[in-house]
């Protein structure tokens, strides 16, 4: 079958992306698996979710936004607490405005995080006001922080590293699709599956539409992922990438997209990861070198994860 018989036999229509209007454009999805759409319409801070947002944030970015926000915060409690004058704090002696502010500063971060030395203390009424509602700002704050760690932490993920290339090279006596993927945490992946959609940008009734095929893995599910797992499709007279060279890649924009799923045991959780092969990062007249091997005492199995990417052509 060629490709227009298949696409027009076995396209499937319920991916949720578009596959009638042509009007979308670049990669169905990102390598790092979230869709390839930018969202318009409405304000950014509508658009916004701030707690997906700072649940997704790269770890040294949320530190250092935390710190920004804990500073910042401090010196405007300080600014306030300098404007009421120096009777509204009694705190120890300074030589200018400088170190009576350095004072203020950590009076208020001594508040908002309830530690209260007591070698400085408000003394008027509204200083005393002010402090103690710096102290309730503190208690929240505090506690929507410790609920983004926690979410931070124990947010279920799968920990897989995919190969940065999928490869097209020879398998039994003919031409598969191959990528592999490796767990690469302490943790424990049983009952992972992989879901293989193939999309092609081609022209239809005088317009460019996306059609998406499904593919078929020669190995859809294993019981453990224990050491790198090579998925292979088989391309045979079945396959939509049947007959087609890399020119043909390019030019049918082909994407292939990747979902895995798998269960953890550690968070008694279902996993998932997507990522995506676009045309440029299909390597064809290759083959993955192996990545395991015995260790010096022949004892155990070495996974080496650094060679993950690696490949020979043949």
């Amino acid at each position: 079958m060629n490709l227009n018989d298949i696409l027009s036999t076995r396209s499937i229509n319920d991916t949720g992306f578009d596959n009638t209007t042509g009007n979308t454009s670049g990669r169905v999805l990102n390598k790092n698996g979230t869709t390839n759409v930018i969202k318009t319409g409405l304000t950014y801070f509508k658009r916004l979710s701030v707690f997906h947002t700072l649940i997704e944030l790269r770890t040294i970015y949320f530190l250092l936004l935390v710190n920004i926000i804990f500073i910042s915060i401090n010196i405007l409690f300080a600014i306030i607490y300098m404007s009421l004058g120096p009777e509204a704090l009694h705190m120890p002696t300074y030589n200018s405005d400088f170190e009576r502010f350095l004072h203020c500063f950590f009076f208020s971060t001594q508040t908002i995080t309830t530690v209260g030395y007591g070698t400085i203390s408000p003394v008027t009424p509204l200083a005393n006001f002010i402090a103690s509602f710096e102290s309730l700002f503190g208690w929240i704050a505090f506690a929507v922080l410790t609920g983004l760690i926690y979410g931070r932490f124990s947010k279920p993920k799968a920990y897989l590293l995919f190969s940065q290339n999928a490869l097209i090279g020879p398998h039994k006596n003919g031409q598969a699709l191959m990528f592999r993927m490796a767990p690469y945490k302490n943790n424990n992946l049983t009952e992972a599956e992989v879901l293989l959609n193939v999309s092609f940008r081609i022209h239809q009734n005088d317009k460019v539409v996306n059609k998406f095929l499904s593919l078929n893995t020669e190995i859809s599910k294993i019981s453990s992922m224990s050491l790198n797992w090579t998925v292979v499709h088989f391309i045979d007279e079945s396959s939509p990438l049947y007959g087609m060279c890399k020119e043909d890649f390019a030019i049918n924009q082909t994407e292939i997209m990747v979902f895995v799923k798998a269960f953890d045991e550690h968070f008694s959780n279902v996993v998932q990861q997507r990522t995506s092969y676009y045309a440029e990062e299909i390597i064809h007249g290759a083959k993955f070198v192996q990545m395991f091997r015995q260790s010096d005492n022949m004892k155990t199995t070495v996974l080496e994860l650094d060679k993950l990417d690696d490949y020979t052509l043949v």
